[in-house]
């Protein structure tokens, strides 16, 4: 009742309006975005193929590759140039970036070869950068497709904050070959340097991709596994195949690693080739060890349609580190709760250890670092798969907005974190993160470039903690049901393309029938703060008035429970629009004198200052 009531409540609330673009306004005008939040009949997206052949030297910490680019043009524009990203780059000298990284030359291309013919990329100073232009022979019509053949090598960086090595025992390679930047209907080629802080915005794709490792090195990637049989030996094979919800499985246990039967017999040369085939994916990650354990699990899930969807679930780990032998059941779990939302749509969900101190995500697969208490490893390993959905089914710019991704990440990562571990309220616990900054020169507005937060901005803050908070309050004025829907119906609508916080916003008002400017805007626009206060009561006859005060930048409605002296308990919801000149006087409708009144008593709000959310007899 209290979420339907706060619902009927901001149905009238004052609005402040949402800057749109005019690149926005323009796709409004083509037909390529609607005003409802969704794709406009006219919508389009350009299409991509890899094939790609890879080789890990570990003793060498390189890895050497071979790919070719089937990029066919859905725009209705005449392209003369292909713009790549190179991301390896930012490991290269002379580059800019916001992070420290180690210096390993970043890519060598050694080969480029565009529509036939052999293409040079001219050094800029001392590398080449993150984005790079490849001019064409001929200019690429409506419909046309241009090949791209590459080879190159690079040096794998160790342990980075998003792949790289351990070592030489663990490989985990992501941002490891060239790829095709996204030209799109709002800002054609989309050029922004990947300098360390912001994440990544690419085209959804199709990809078949070799990797060659030693024998005895297990190899984890985005995508199906085509060729178990020419890798692994017979009962590895087996135990893959006869996967189950009820158990975990060591596909490859510790007796098979120590006794040398990680994989199958190698040929000549000591290496195997592993095939894998994904479709329709924004981007490919892989990972290597020879000191890995495999376990093995199945998550299962109501489909779209329907019925009962599963998908294999995997985990690769050295044995021994704490709790990961937990950590294909925290997987499936993650899988399942997220699946409310959205089916998850892929074959499987891979989690690898080791490489880099926290967690970062890839289709299908995820590496997170070290042994870690049940919580802490739960909570990275649900955060990491939320990502599966946000931005890997909803394809946001992740350079751009970094809170779309991450905020949806921790709000899920929340929700079952307090499902797996009951009695929790990490809910709670996040928003108190955003309340210890909150309206101090520590915080920096959401909606800002992952990059350009600042050196005195919050990152983590602005793009994790405080859009979960903010849309876990958001959650509690639509209500679960309205809420619910509307994230439905942005990744229903969005699914495999590429939205923008506009679209996000106006899909949630499409859904739920209200204008929700008011309260977007000031929440990931702004730093400003809420804070509601009890000033005090005034006793009437058949019913009291408690005076209310609001002290911050930004109204909301104000959940008020009232306790009078004989113990009866009163609560209401109080819209938005009862503030006056920053004050309101809401009257409590029973006979009787008020001993306490409480704002909030739940805390679904991040009120800035809770010391003054309660009156009690007085005082």
């Amino acid at each position: 009742m209290l979420s339907l009531l706060l619902a009927a409540a901001v149905l009238v609330a004052p609005a402040d309006t949402l800057p749109v673009p005019h690149r926005h306004l323009d796709a409004l005008a083509a037909g390529t975005r609607a005003r409802s939040g969704a794709p406009g009949p006219s919508y389009w997206q350009q299409e991509v193929a890899y094939r790609i052949r890879t080789r890990l030297h570990p003793a060498e910490n390189r890895v050497t590759g071979s790919e070719t680019i089937t990029y066919t043009n859905r725009s209705p524009d005449t392209l003369d140039r292909i713009y790549l990203n190179l991301p390896q780059n930012v490991f290269a000298p002379g580059n800019v970036r916001n992070r420290p990284v180690p210096i390993t030359g970043g890519f060598t291309l050694e080969r480029v070869v565009v529509q036939g013919q052999a293409v040079t990329l001219t050094p800029r100073g001392v590398s080449l950068t993150t984005s790079e232009a490849v001019e064409l022979a001929a200019p690429l019509q409506p419909g046309a497709t241009a090949t791209l053949e590459i080879d190159w090598s690079f040096l794998v960086p160790e342990g980075t904050f998003r792949m790289g090595r351990d070592g030489s025992e663990v490989f985990y390679l992501a941002q490891w070959y060239p790829q095709v930047a996204v030209y799109d209907d709002l800002r054609g080629w989309v050029r922004d340097p990947y300098m360390g802080d912001g994440e990544f915005y690419v085209d959804y794709g199709r990809y078949e991709v070799e990797i060659t490792a030693p024998e005895g090195w297990l190899v984890s990637a985005t995508g199906v596994l085509q060729n178990p049989e020419e890798v692994l030996r017979p009962q590895a094979v087996e135990r893959l195949r006869s996967l189950r919800r009820d158990r975990i499985t060591h596909i490859v246990s510790r007796s098979d690693r120590d006794g040398g039967r990680s994989t199958a017999a190698a040929g000549p040369d000591g290496t195997l080739t592993w095939r894998f085939v994904a479709e329709n994916v924004r981007d490919f990650a892989w990972g290597s060890s020879a000191a890995y354990v495999w376990d093995g699990t199945v998550a299962e899930f109501a489909g779209e349609g329907g019925g009962t969807r599963t998908s294999n679930i995997y985990t690769f780990y050295r044995p021994g580190l704490p709790n990961w032998d937990r950590s294909a059941d925290f997987a499936r779990h993650a899988i399942e709760s997220h699946s409310t939302w959205y089916p998850y749509p892929y074959p499987h969900m891979t989690v690898n250890e080791g490489v880099i101190g926290g967690g970062m995500e890839y289709p299908m697969i995820t590496i997170i670092g070290g042994g870690r208490t049940p919580e802490a490893l739960y909570g990275v390993t649900s955060h990491e798969i939320g990502h599966m959905w946000w931005p890997m089914v909803a394809g946001s710019d992740e350079r751009n907005y970094a809170w779309i991704d991450e905020g949806f990440a921790s709000l899920a990562e929340d929700m079952s974190f307090d499902d797996y571990f009951e009695g929790s309220n990490s809910g709670l616990n996040t928003m108190n993160g955003y309340l210890r900054i909150a309206g101090t020169d520590a915080e920096t507005p959401s909606m800002r470039p992952a990059d350009l937060y600042g050196p005195f901005g919050n990152r983590g803050m602005a793009s994790y903690g405080k859009p979960a908070t903010v849309f876990r309050a958001l959650r509690t004025i639509l209500g679960p049901a309205v809420f619910d829907q509307a994230m439905r119906s942005y990744l229903r609508r969005w699914a495999f393309k590429h939205p923008t916080p506009l679209d996000l916003f106006w899909t949630f008002e499409d859904v739920s029938g209200q204008d929700l400017d008011w309260y977007f805007y000031p929440w990931l626009y702004t730093t400003g703060v809420m804070d509601q206060a009890v000033t005090g009561v005034e006793p009437g006859g058949n019913g009291s008035v408690v005076l209310l005060e609001d002290r911050g930048e930004i109204p909301m409605p104000v959940i008020l429970e009232v306790v009078m002296e004989d113990g009866r308990r009163s609560r209401q919801m109080v819209p938005v629009t009862a503030w006056r000149d920053r004050a309101a006087r809401v009257t409590v409708d029973i006979p009787g004198r008020i001993a306490e009144v409480t704002l909030d008593p739940e805390q679904r709000f991040p009120d800035v200052n809770r010391q003054d959310n309660r009156w009690a007899g007085g005082r």
